[in-house]
């Protein structure tokens, strides 16, 4: 077993990996490519690098068919798959989260002390305490209250962060060291799966706004390393490959 493929193994087993939510950043990733058409051979290949099996694949294909985030046609015996109009657009909302190297809400974010009946859709960290970025202030009535980023206790940053997140970012940072450390002249599915897992899960920490509370509050954490690790692993490993002609 090479580096490469344990690496890969370690990061699929980093935890429970959806094949549909995969697929999804797969299609993602390729989403600003002209042509960003796959076989069903293409996707069952790299899944099946990975270790996912073929009916997986084809379960979660259809799933996403069924859901609207993928288009199909048929060329002989082959289907091609394309991201449809909503998947375009779901992933073009997202894009600037998860692959920016700047930090979301770079101004920070205040904590307030709220009324009861206060409707909050940022982060309530207790019964009338709310974290949001100070670029909303004026969407709260409340008082501001200071906040000392540099001792932040652990209590409070696992009232924004679980334990359970900081630990899987801890252990996916780790990955990522050893990713640094490995040779970089890979095979090509070897190259396209190790970027297709680490976009993966960190896409899932950068749709959260819990995760940018917690970088902007503890700017050397395991979360914050992995924001700016991975996105310029991002900017460095190439896309998996888009045939250039359907087979």
């Amino acid at each position: 077993m090479t580096e490469a493929t344990a690496l890969i193994q370690d990061l699929y087993k980093l935890e429970t990996v959806k094949t549909w939510s995969l697929i999804v950043t797969l299609f993602g990733d390729l989403g600003g490519e002209p042509q960003a058409v796959l076989s069903g051979k293409d996707i069952g290949a790299i899944m099946g690098h990975i270790g996912i099996k073929p009916e997986a694949t084809r379960v979660a294909l259809h799933r996403l068919k069924r859901d609207g985030w993928i288009d199909t046609e048929r060329a002989g015996r082959e289907v091609f798959y394309s991201l449809s109009e909503r998947g375009k657009a779901e992933t073009a909302a997202v894009y600037v989260d998860v692959y920016s190297q700047s930090v979301k809400y770079p101004e920070g974010w205040q904590l307030i002390f709220t009324e009861d009946n206060t409707d909050i859709s940022y982060l309530r960290v207790a019964r009338n305490f709310v974290l949001l970025p100070k670029t909303k202030l004026d969407t709260v009535a409340g008082v501001a209250m200071s906040l000392e980023t540099n001792k932040l206790p652990v209590w409070f940053e696992h009232l924004i962060v679980p334990s359970k997140t900081l630990d899987l970012a801890s252990h996916l940072f780790n990955l990522l060291v050893r990713f640094n450390r490995i040779d970089k002249n890979q095979a090509h599915l070897d190259s396209s799966a190790l970027r297709l897992l680490f976009l993966h899960h960190w896409r899932k920490l950068a749709l959260r706004e819990a995760t940018w509370a917690h970088i902007w509050l503890k700017k050397n954490g395991a979360i914050s390393q992995c924001h700016s690790g991975i996105t310029a692993l991002l900017s460095n490993l190439p896309k998996f490959e888009i045939p250039q002609e359907k087979h």
